[in-house]
């Protein structure tokens, strides 16, 4: 995994250095898609196998309110809050970016006049 997180590091850095509007979008879309494959979905299923094969918080459902039931919430809770603070993280990222590179229009070219939609 931390292969994995710093080659998505080095792309963000090497997208942040260029001067180029398409190998910045590349790299940076190539870097955004690893490490939310692995944040959204390998580290999950890591932690969902780690819960129920060491510590054994596993099963299907609860028939009765017990300790293996709350046990198994608990498990579970834990991806939700994760995916949703993550989910949350990469808006935030999405921003912060849109916001460091804004659209520039081509050496020579005019800003279109808005028209208000279809005529």
């Amino acid at each position: 995994e931390i292969i994995w997180f710093g080659a998505a590091a080095a792309m963000f850095l090497a997208a942040w250095k260029t001067k180029s509007d398409w190998v910045r979008a590349s790299l940076a879309g190539f870097a955004l898609s690893i490490l939310a494959i692995r944040v959204l979905a390998v580290l999950p299923s890591w932690w969902l196998y780690y819960a129920e094969g060491t510590l054994d918080w596993g099963g299907q459902g609860c028939a009765e309110i017990d300790l293996q039931c709350i046990k198994q919430t608990i498990k579970d809770s834990v991806v939700v809050v994760q995916n949703a603070v993550i989910l949350g993280a990469l808006v935030v990222g999405f921003i912060i970016w849109q916001k460091k590179f804004p659209k520039q229009l081509a050496p020579g070219e005019s800003k279109p006049e808005a028209t208000g939609g279809y005529k």
